[in-house]
């Protein structure tokens, strides 16, 4: 422990006179020290807090704790919160008419921190917001007021108010260049503001701030805010799903961190917890999020500052398909987290119960998904699930199914930027959209793109073919090297590369979404996140309805999933067009496998003796298909159980006229 503020405080007494000098003088080394980002700072305080009690100084005590606890937060060390909270309240009772400015500006903060941390729904908290807001405005001590923007910033951002933190934004940004500003607190306000920015769905603010850490970080050599900003490098990429980005940002906050500072565990195991829900390890991120519960009891945080932790846990119970487990965890934070996040609590609760609601067929299914929707659209809250964004996408798609609060669920859907589950509906809004049934179509963002112009061609065939041949994702992605065998089968083997790179730039700038392609290994495919297709959809229903067709099976869903199969497939793979033999081959087996599934769920109608729906069922497949001689055949078939002779015999003439065969049904 370092002795400096000892020894000032013997040497003060020597001669016997006041200390009070003395000690403002230890106050303000504590100060720069705190200001620098030196954990020594946590001592010097507490000496001094100490030191000012046994003096009867309430005013410094006062201070002396407040610096305590303002640096106590930043390094998660929080023993002193409750004990000190009461002591502040009293001091503010007691003398605020005895502080300046600038000591009331220290004094406040701590105080509002203390409130935001240990007692949320304290009744005095947007008072005395207020006069904290109102004091940063005031030109005080540079640092004390980046300290303070930080904590208004902290009380801003669950109540969603953009306005006002904003303002802060405004006042603290000319200050952020004056020469007594120190690094540490530019960077720590850089820090809170960047988590503002990026809740606000303000991207470019937020990647400008953490860019400025950055260079704070390694130019003044700060490890701490360097290991802060790596972290959050880390908490941009998984929710983007970039697992290799996220785990070498892991390991690089593994090679800054502190060992002893147990803050810095904490951080570092929610991290881990995250990275563990994105590689979909379940026992990986309960044992994460479970350390991390521990460590927060280590530190003392008060109960109010675990919700995060505790979400962390109930997202890996769901993430192992333990709802009610997860439920049970979020269920015992209620009550003591702060307004605005207790609304996001809320919603997670909402969101469980809706998916609970609808797996367990119950009859207000319906109603939990509408209230839950209703409730994100009134709060224009997007903060939903944050690190299990699958699980958002099934609520996203259990209300576009139902037609409840689409523009909003697909501007959440946007805004998020989430990934489609293998089940969302038409109206998931992907960035790009692609029609092979029936002809060739191409739509970003809802308008079709022109494919006219010879420049066009070879593009546009590298496309068709990533579709006829099920490229829809990483898993399925097609070598180059057959691409190229199979788009420039005559150009001489030195050339196939370059042209194959040059058509793949091509293809990317006319789709106009970036990722939409993906390139990786010497595989290439479509990004099914940003990318719906209607043969990847179509195959998808036809996998569901061979489920649905197996003996004994549950067929309730069959009438629904025909439907869809039918207003999928709108025809052969690319119409009418001329295709290459290889591309030909694909059609047919796109058609055979169309005219296979009618046929078998046909037959299984036929054998429940539900003769109306298969033939419906054949009459709507035809349309879709009039060259599949098996749902011909299928068609006169029903017509002749159903005793409708004579339109049988009509429907076995279009037969031979479309076919060129003889049916002669007699």
């Amino acid at each position: 422990m370092d002795s400096s503020l000892d020894d000032d405080s013997r040497s003060a007494g020597a001669d016997g006179g006041p200390q009070a000098p003395s000690q403002g003088r230890l106050l303000e080394r504590a100060l720069d020290r705190a200001h620098r980002g030196e954990w020594q700072a946590w001592e010097d305080f507490a000496q001094l807090h100490a030191l000012a009690r046994r003096d009867g100084d309430r005013a410094l005590a006062g201070q002396a704790m407040a610096g305590l606890m303002i640096t106590g937060q930043h390094f998660r060390r929080f023993e002193r919160f409750e004990e000190g909270l009461d002591e502040l309240l009293e001091a503010l009772d007691a003398g605020a008419a005895g502080l300046d400015a600038s000591e009331e500006l220290l004094v406040l903060n701590a105080l509002l921190l203390a409130l935001l941390l240990c007692r949320p729904l304290d009744p005095s908290i947007d008072a005395h917001a207020a006069r904290l807001q109102a004091l940063i405005e005031q030109r005080l001590d540079v640092n004390l007021t980046l300290a303070a923007g930080r904590t208004l910033i902290y009380y801003f951002e669950p109540r969603n108010l953009r306005d006002p933190a904003l303002r802060v934004h405004a006042v603290l940004g000319p200050r952020m260049a004056e020469p007594a500003a120190t690094p540490y607190r530019q960077a720590r306000w850089l820090h809170m503001w960047r988590i503002c920015a990026h809740y606000g769905r303000q991207p470019y603010l937020a990647a400008e701030a953490l860019t400025q850490m950055f260079a704070l970080a390694r130019q003044h050599r700060m490890r701490d805010v360097e290991f802060l900003a790596v972290l959050v490098e880390a908490q941009n990429a998984l929710p983007h799903g970039d697992i290799p980005v996220a785990r070498a940002a892991i390991e690089r906050a593994e090679a800054l961190i502190d060992s002893s500072q147990l803050g810095e565990l904490l951080l570092l195991e929610l991290e881990k917890t995250r990275l563990a829900f994105m590689r979909r390890e379940v026992a990986s991120a309960l044992h994460h999020a479970t350390r991390a519960g521990r460590l927060c009891i280590e530190v003392r945080m008060p109960v109010a500052m675990r919700w995060p932790y505790a979400v962390n846990e109930a997202l890996a119970q769901l993430l192992g398909e333990d709802h009610e487990g997860a439920r049970a965890t979020l269920q015992q934070m209620l009550g003591a987290t702060p307004a605005g996040y207790a609304h996001e609590l809320d919603a997670m609760l909402q969101g469980i119960d809706a998916w609970l609601a609808v797996r367990d067929g119950l009859p207000d299914a319906a109603r939990r998904i509408e209230a839950l929707w209703a409730g994100l659209r009134r709060r224009r809250s997007y903060d939903f699930f944050d690190h299990l964004p699958e699980f958002s996408a099934r609520l996203c798609v259990l209300a576009l199914e139902r037609g409840i609060e689409t523009d909003f669920v697909r501007s959440f859907i946007s805004k998020c930027e989430l990934a489609a589950p293998e089940d969302a509906p038409p109206s998931w809004p992907w960035p790009l959209r692609i029609q092979a049934f029936g002809g060739f179509a191409v739509w970003r963002q809802g308008e079709l793109l022109s494919a006219e112009g010879k420049a066009q061609r070879k593009p546009l065939a590298l496309l068709q073919a990533l579709v006829a041949l099920g490229a829809f994702n990483e898993e399925s992605a097609v070598d180059v090297a057959r691409l190229v065998e199979l788009l420039w089968p005559d150009v001489d083997a030195a050339s196939p590369k370059s042209s194959f790179e040059m058509t793949l730039s091509r293809l990317r700038k006319w789709l106009g979404v970036e990722q939409a392609l993906k390139l990786s290994n010497g595989r290439l495919s479509l990004n099914s996140r940003l990318l719906w297709c209607d043969v990847a959809a179509f195959e998808r229903s036809c996998a569901s309805l061979q489920q649905l067709l197996r003996p004994h099976a549950d067929a309730a869903g069959l009438p629904a999933r025909l439907q869809q199969m039918n207003g999928l497939y709108r025809g052969r793979l690319f119409g009418n067009a001329v295709l290459e033999p290889w591309l030909v081959q694909a059609r047919e087996r796109q058609a055979l496998r169309f005219a296979r599934l009618v046929r078998d769920a046909g037959q299984h109608l036929e054998t429940m003796q539900d003769w109306p729906a298969a033939l419906s069922l054949y009459e709507a497949s035809l349309e879709q298909d009039l060259l599949a001689e098996t749902l011909h055949l299928a068609l006169i078939r029903c017509l002749r159980a159903l005793g409708r002779e004579e339109e049988a015999r009509r429907a076995a003439q279009r037969c031979e006229d479309v076919l060129g065969i003889s049916l002669n049904p007699g």
